[in-house]
């Protein structure tokens, strides 16, 4: 018969049922079935964005179903938060003598440190009777690390790791490097089997940077993190400068795919690259032929056929690029086209809501025309401004409030671009959770600007912030959303851990 769990078994329900990484219904996903994309989605069928703005955050539809239910302190604690399994045998009724093992290493300070002596690893099985996964047994690591589940009957089994030393920072991780059971490798076991090397490497909040030797390069490095092979659409704008591609990230998180940034007058070879290693349905060119040339459309036209959005100006550009990608939306950002950092958090922000950002004259007494025409027809029932009356003029707000749709006009500032950003990060993501976190320069526009759509795609949270440091309520934040990985955006930020401090606070 198997063992009763281990104590262990309980303080890793606890702390399970803390990060919502246990659920139940969701049956077992072999490793065949994974997504390929080093980061996924989260399916927008098990998310309700709680609100009737349009401005919270609204994963993908049409993305990999492997996401579970439930925020941070779903289950209950006070049991343990899940159903632990009765002593169970082999299916011809003596003691089951299965085994899973492996080694339980972890990661600090951008180094692998080898075997972790406080780990501990339990089986999670899953019960089709039942419908679902159910703590089976646990096992503590020794001094290298190593870990052996025993007396284990056949089954389909999940084993989840984590470090049992209080106060650890290292994030709790199914095999192999899931942070949810609906993404974890699964191991079947037949009837006496003993399943070897099932090690997982345990690692704290802060993961990696995702930065190239130049803006471009990171570009595609953050499009690799997320985007698989044949997405719909590949967006690219220049990145020498910030207001075309403003209104291009939403789009292209709203279309499934990257924004990838040229020169220019050339295509970077690891973009040309990255290109057809996306094998786009289509290509996207945000901007005119001053800013990214015929030559470059010419060649672009050779991997997929080419939309150009070209206006008389900047303004007239992200119009058009709001209408032809969107057409009608619930909600709308505004945000100034003169400068980049507000309109980079509304871009983030957009793009997780799966809504445009529509950039205006900022310091204008009125709202033009042209712009007040595109949000009419947009027909978004609300509208953001990102940024204080400084940056989006009282008058503006108030023109359009006067539209004829009648939206509903939000403002979102801070005393800074980096409180702004947070007011508005924390606006969309109230009361919601999500597996990861990006952050990015607010005294830089390119890593952000690539950034969003991936973020947005990934149902993520993009923070703007200093490059020397990250602000309590950022990090706050963190917390309060439950994100288990957190990704540094460039080369502009530090990747400070201090021993296990994951960010070096201002």
């Amino acid at each position: 018969m198997a063992p009763a769990p281990m104590a262990g078994l309980r303080r890793a329900s606890v702390l399970v049922a803390s990060l919502a990484l246990l659920g139940t219904g969701i049956a077992p996903a072999h490793a065949s079935d994974l997504p390929s994309p080093e980061l996924t989605p989260r399916p927008a069928e098990l998310v309700d964005a709680g609100d009737d703005t349009g401005l919270r955050a609204a994963p993908r539809e049409g993305t990999p179903a492997f996401y579970l239910e439930g925020g941070a302190g779903g289950a209950d604690a006070a049991d343990g938060g899940i159903r632990t399994f009765a002593a169970e045998g082999s299916s011809d009724g003596t003691a089951a003598t299965g085994s899973i093992s492996g080694r339980i290493t972890y990661w600090a300070n951008g180094v692998s440190q080898g075997g972790l002596a406080t780990g501990v690893a339990v089986a999670v099985k899953w019960d089709d009777v039942a419908g679902e996964w159910a703590g089976y047994t646990s096992a503590e690591a020794d001094a290298t690390g190593a870990y052996s589940l025993t007396s284990l009957p056949a089954g389909d089994y999940a084993v989840l790791a984590y470090d049992d030393l209080a106060g650890s920072p290292l994030i709790p991780e199914f095999w192999e490097d899931a942070q949810h059971i609906s993404w974890a490798t699964v191991t079947t076991l037949a009837d006496g089997q003993a399943v070897t090397g099932v090690d997982e490497q345990l690692e704290p909040l802060v993961k990696d940077r995702i930065a190239g030797a130049d803006r471009y390069e990171t570009a595609v490095l953050a499009s690799q993190a997320a985007f698989g092979e044949e997405v719909p659409c590949a967006f690219v704008a220049t990145g020498a400068n910030f207001p075309d591609a403003l209104s291009a990230g939403p789009a292209a998180a709203h279309c499934g795919g990257p924004l990838l940034l040229v020169p220019g007058t050339v295509i970077p070879p690891v973009v040309l690259a990255e290109l057809k290693r996306l094998s786009p349905e289509r290509i996207v060119i945000a901007g005119s032929a001053a800013v990214v040339s015929s030559g470059v459309e010419t060649t672009l036209k050779g991997i997929a056929p080419v939309t150009r959005y070209a206006g008389t100006d900047r303004y007239d550009t992200s119009r058009r690029i709001v209408a032809g990608e969107f057409g009608t939306a619930p909600a709308a950002w505004v945000a100034t086209g003169a400068n980049f950092p507000d309109a980079l958090s509304a871009s983030g922000a957009a793009a997780a809501a799966d809504i445009p950002v529509l950039i205006v004259p900022g310091i204008a007494s009125t709202l033009d025309s042209a712009s007040a025409g595109a949000l009419t027809k947009l027909g978004a029932k609300t509208v953001a401004i990102a940024g204080s009356a400084a940056v989006v003029s009282s008058g503006i707000q108030a023109s359009i409030g006067k539209l004829s749709t009648a939206p509903q006009v939000l403002r979102l500032a801070g005393a800074d671009r980096y409180a702004t950003a947070l007011a508005i990060v924390r606006f969309v993501w109230d009361g919601q959770s999500s597996i990861y976190g990006f952050s990015a320069s607010g005294s830089n526009f390119p890593d952000a600007l690539a950034g969003a759509p991936v973020a947005g795609w990934l149902y993520a949270p993009l923070y703007i912030t200093s490059e020397y440091c990250t602000s309590l309520g950022v990090q706050t934040q963190v917390t309060e959303l439950g994100i288990a990985e957190f990704f540094v955006l460039g080369k502009y930020q530090p990747l400070y851990y201090n021993g296990w401090q994951p960010f070096r606070s201002c």
